[in-house]
């Protein structure tokens, strides 16, 4: 790697000193623990406002300056704890979630948080289309007392929680927004949350800069400075990570990782991420309408294979048609294993013994053209010669998702909720079909009916048992063949403690501290 570029690291030393020094005692001068992290991003916050905003990289940032009603373990992501709220009750149909709110807690501009604020941060985001990804179950809120809110859904849904700890979902201050709105303020770049940190100073194009909130609920962060750097090359961010100019890097490429992991000076931490890449093919329409054709492909496929060639096997193989991070992936559910006899005997017996020319229809980036060529040489094996059309994504997105103008095509869906209903509804429910969503074109009654189970029951034994029949009735289907889900990696200064890995980048930056 090359030598990163002087003005950023003089930029990135002014801005950590300028605020390491400020207002501090001589016992604090003297102490010789970092207090400043710097965190390089490759792109700008859009909207620091949980109404208007929704891309990850944002969401990451707002992580620190929000809290939620409910929350993931810090240290483990599975495990849903109190936030804001202290605990919650469902009605007995489980149609309406009251939350309990925590007392004392102060936002930033110090006002004490009430069920006004709660309520009003809640039913704004929800009337925000900026929500319509995650909100289709939930009906209204409502305020049911000084320290209680209810959430009133439209069915029972089995992953409301979840749900309730994502960043649109976080709790403003109603006095800072209406304050703002009144005196023609953007509160996007004003935010006032109850989270560990606070905003000192945005400075477009370059950086996010914030303190520590030292009144916040769950104890005053550890490290008292945070910035985010914009730093859009991946190649600098990861030069700058490893000279030590910064002590995390958002958007490490992927051909730079091999080489970080061999540094002593950096850390790195992963798990499984939120997307699934899988094969979809057109059921309704073409030669892949014949069941057995898309069997002999699911038996043809060495998925570890796909995995290994198309990500340097930075993911996990998916047993299931789910992301394998998210509640419903079922590790022990059994999917194909390769065997090319059995996939040319059903090519056989669907009358194709000779094999067949078929076109792939794919979008024309590597994410999805690597692991496309690798399937390619497989199904050569038995006599299925594909080719691919190259599309620009937008070209894409209306041909193959909404005009479903295509036989087969190897693509990735995000789970936006962290649960197997997200995806299950959006690719399989008959409610869903064309639109981006069901495009395969698969119609199963019994499978509506095992999705919407799943989804209103509130037992989640009950909603495994249901998605186990799912998948069993999917994989003798094969309207989709699940390939893997890419692993989700962070890199950062092996002096960093409590960096603990996370799906989509919920970091409790408030828990880490530097080594001395």
């Amino acid at each position: 790697m090359k030598r990163f570029g002087v003005l950023l690291l003089v930029a990135l030393i002014s801005v950590a000193s300028v605020l390491s020094g400020c207002g501090k005692t001589p016992e604090e001068s003297e102490a010789p623990v970092k207090d400043t992290l710097l965190w390089g991003v490759n792109a700008e916050a859009s909207s620091l406002d949980p109404a208007t905003s929704k891309d990850t990289v944002t969401h990451m940032m707002m992580y620190q300056i929000y809290d939620a009603l409910v929350r993931e373990d810090p240290t483990d992501y599975t495990k849903l704890i109190p936030g804001l709220a202290t605990r919650w009750e469902f009605n007995e149909d489980s149609t309406e979630v009251t939350f309990y709110l925590r007392e004392g807690v102060k936002f930033h501009n110090g006002d004490i948080m009430t069920a006004d604020d709660v309520y009003f941060s809640l039913q704004r985001s929800l009337d925000s289309s900026y929500s319509s990804g995650i909100s289709e179950a939930i009906d209204h809120f409502e305020k049911v007392g000084d320290m209680a809110v209810k959430c009133v859904l439209k069915y029972p849904y089995g992953p409301i929680l979840d749900v309730m700890t994502n960043m649109t979902y976080g709790i403003v201050s109603k006095r800072a927004v209406l304050e703002a709105e009144a005196a023609g303020i953007d509160f996007s770049r004003n935010p006032c949350g109850t989270g560990p940190y606070k905003m000192v100073e945005w400075r477009s194009g370059d950086s996010l800069v914030l303190t520590r909130f030292d009144d916040y609920w769950d104890g005053p962060a550890k490290i008292k400075n945070l910035i985010y750097k914009l730093v859009p090359d991946a190649s600098a961010g990861a030069i700058a990570l490893e000279d030590g100019t910064l002590d995390v890097y958002y958007g490490i490429a992927d051909a730079d990782e091999p080489y970080l992991k061999t540094l002593p000076q950096i850390g790195h931490v992963e798990c499984p991420g939120v997307g699934l890449h899988h094969i979809t093919f057109n059921v309704t329409d073409g030669i892949f309408t014949d069941k057995r054709l898309r069997q002999a492909v699911a038996y043809a496929l060495n998925r570890e294979e796909i995995a290994i060639g198309a990500v340097n096997g930075e993911a996990e193989v998916a047993n299931c048609l789910v992301p394998t991070s998210v509640f419903g992936y079922i590790p022990d559910f059994p999917w194909y294993e390769q065997d090319i006899e059995k996939a040319k005997a059903l090519m056989a017996e669907a009358g194709y013994p000779n094999g067949f020319d078929v076109v792939f229809s794919m979008q024309g980036s590597d994410t999805y053209m690597k692991p496309a060529e690798i399937v390619q040489e497989q199904l050569r094996q038995i006599g299925i010669r594909v080719t691919f059309d190259k599309m620009e994504r937008a070209a894409y997105l209306e041909d193959v998702g909404d005009k479903r103008n295509f036989v087969a095509s190897l693509r990735m869906i995000n789970a936006t909720v962290r649960d197997a209903d997200s995806v299950l509804t959006r690719r399989f429910h008959s409610g869903m079909l064309g639109g981006g969503n069901n495009y395969s074109g698969y119609s199963n009654p019994v499978v509506d009916d095992l999705i919407e189970r799943a989804r209103k029951s509130s037992d989640n034994e009950e909603r495994l048992e249901l998605y186990w029949q799912v998948y069993e009735i999917l994989k003798e289907d094969v309207p989709l063949i699940p390939i893997y889900s890419t692993n989700v990696s962070a890199f950062f200064s092996a002096k960093l403690k409590n960096f603990y890995p996370h799906p989509v980048y919920r970091y409790a930056v408030y828990k880490m501290y530097f080594e001395q």
